[in-house]
């Protein structure tokens, strides 16, 4: 079944082996001691501070913000994403999306089935229940895991998103603003607000309404193509990139 190899792909994603790279494979950059050349980093592996240097340069510091704004910032911020916050959004989101997605079938993904027969209506759970009689208890150790481990993993990651948020709101709101916004949030409706402020970008509701608005998006994409065509006409052409030269093969001599 195809959407098998969906399924697949949802559950690697979200496996430990997978969340992050290997730290001896971003460490090595040559042969060491005892290391062979084929073990050793090639240039085109994956080099995590590569990558950080690259959002390093995309969103560059900012300038530190008011002290006095940034302490009533941070106030805003314990209010808006309360400790636990990120776990707890992450984790139901993923657990919610693998129990969903167990219970779809071929016929529930549109995806068609072979020729000349209708799409199977057997669902993810079932298929992979079939040729493992442990799936089901397999499968909530592994959530079980996960969840656990990701929640490690936010009480890490969580304040420095706070601090972030905190220097963002003091830039972008004076002292007063932050006062009658942390008012606001210290009452009973504004404590109500503030724990579910975040999480609320992640409601079905709303990820509905984002995935409702692309085809509206791909059937304006032709449009948009047309006028930056339009629009770039006047402009030379760019320089096409040389063809890589290619090594030919000497031809083989009769037997």
């Amino acid at each position: 079944m195809r959407f098998l190899a969906i399924g697949a792909l949802v559950l690697v994603a979200g496996s430990p082996a997978n969340a992050a790279p290997n730290p001896t494979e971003q460490s090595a950059t040559a042969p060491t001691k005892g290391q062979t050349s084929s073990t050793a980093k090639k240039p085109d592996d994956f080099d995590l501070s590569q990558l950080t240097a690259m959002f390093d340069r995309l969103f560059p510091a900012q300038p530190d913000p008011p002290p006095q704004r940034l302490a009533l910032s941070r106030t805003t911020v314990k209010a808006l994403f309360p400790e636990g916050t990120y776990a707890r959004m992450m984790t139901t989101m993923m657990n919610t999306m693998v129990d969903r997605f167990m219970n779809l079938s071929e016929a529930d993904l549109a995806m068609g089935g072979k020729k000349g027969t209708p799409p199977d209506t057997t669902t993810m759970r079932q298929a992979m229940a079939k040729d493992d009689p442990h799936f089901d208890e397999r499968m909530q150790i592994i959530q079980r895991v996960l969840t656990d481990e990701f929640t490690k993993f936010a009480a890490i990651i969580e304040p420095r998103i706070r601090e972030g948020l905190a220097r963002s709101l003091a830039r972008r709101f004076n002292e007063k603003q932050l006062a009658d916004i942390n008012a606001f949030l210290a009452t009973e409706s504004g404590r109500a607000f503030g724990s579910q402020s975040m999480a609320m970008w992640l409601d079905t509701d709303v990820m509905r309404a984002v995935m409702q608005s692309m085809p509206d998006m791909m059937t304006a994409m032709p449009q948009v193509v047309k006028r930056i065509e339009t629009e770039t006409a006047h402009l030379p052409k760019p320089k096409p990139k040389p063809k890589p030269a290619t090594t030919r093969r000497p031809p083989r001599r009769a037997k």
